[in-house]
């Protein structure tokens, strides 16, 4: 008894029936009026987002300059950015011909322009496909999981910490929307920035290539190696060594990330680290960082060991 429940008689039935009748097609309305908003609402974003690209590529063909696809990808491969109609073996050897200017050396040495340099052929595009597709067989060092760029990539590897690569990815996309809304810098010409580089103008509207250029433009391009004991009388024998892109950009930006963490703190919030690290760049491609004076002093201390590469060791060092 103590589950026994009264049940509902026939009129209570159709009444409930009946207001289950009246609100179907309401409801169905509703859907349909809801459904109608949302695809209104996104056709209008996606509509304003095509303007906003529209008027982005507008602005770059106006403005005098720039780079092409191909310097581009020059860029983000070689870290170097070639004149039109260059070849791959002068683009290769552009940054040490800037190294020697640095030094002081007006011309290459005899028979520099005659080294042949083998170059392993680059898969061509394919215009049917929204990414080119892999040349088989596969190169030994190939990464079928390379869904990002390739600078983005590694920069936001050495930004993580603890593991935390979403946080990581967070910052670097806050730091892309700092340069993107950053006015145009102000270049210093003695601190000047790659070769061919692009008008400063264009920057901003390439967060990506405003990231690389201020990387790839204070990036050494050798590092000391010293041998211990190798000179005699205790003394290490320093020994330049060329750099190739990954190891340029990461000194590079590691020296970026020392200054950055450096500076005092502005405040609190998710935003900080990325602004200063933002800012920091933007002081880099104007000439008022002091990784500048790091580079210069690295490849002064390169240029006066040069003559030990010559030099023998000193076996047991004393």
């Amino acid at each position: 008894m103590a589950n026994w429940r009264p049940q509902p008689s026939e009129q209570e039935i159709e009444s409930k029936a009946a207001l289950e009748e009246l609100r179907g097609p309401a409801e169905k309305e509703n859907q349909t009026q809801q459904t109608q908003q949302s695809s209104e609402h996104e056709v209008e974003s996606k509509a304003a987002i095509e303007e906003l690209m529209s008027a982005a590529e507008k602005e770059t063909e106006k403005l005098p300059g720039g780079l092409t696809e191909a310097q581009e990808e020059a860029l983000y491969n070689e870290g170097a950015i070639p004149r039109p109609g260059f070849t791959q073996e002068e683009m290769e050897a552009e940054p040490f011909l800037a190294l020697l200017d640095e030094a002081g050396i007006a011309q290459p040495p005899d028979g520099f322009e005659d080294v042949e340099v083998e170059t392993a052929p680059r898969p061509t595009p394919v215009a049917t496909h929204k990414f080119p597709l892999p040349q088989l067989p596969l190169p030994p060092h190939s990464h079928l999981k390379q869904r990002y760029h390739p600078v983005l990539d590694q920069l936001t590897n050495l930004m993580m910490r603890d593991g935390k690569k979403s946080l990581a990815q967070r910052n670097m996309a806050m730091v892309l929307n700092f340069l993107r809304t950053s006015p145009p810098p102000i270049i210093n010409p003695k601190y000047p920035l790659l070769p061919n580089a692009p008008p400063p103008a264009h920057l901003p509207l390439n967060p990506v290539l405003y990231l690389t250029l201020a990387v790839d433009s204070v990036a050494p391009l050798v590092q000391i190696r010293r041998i211990a004991g190798g000179a005699g009388g205790g003394r290490p024998l320093e020994l330049p060594q060329p750099l190739r892109v990954r190891q340029r950009r990461r000194a590079a930006f590691q020296w970026i990330l020392d200054v950055v963490n450096k500076k005092p703190s502005k405040g609190s919030g998710r935003t900080q680290f990325a602004h200063r690290l933002s800012e920091e760049i933007i002081a880099v491609v104007e000439g008022r960082s002091p990784v500048w004076e790091k580079r210069l002093a690295l490849h002064k201390l390169g240029t006066a060991s040069r003559a030990n590469l010559t030099a023998k060791p000193v076996k047991g060092g004393k």
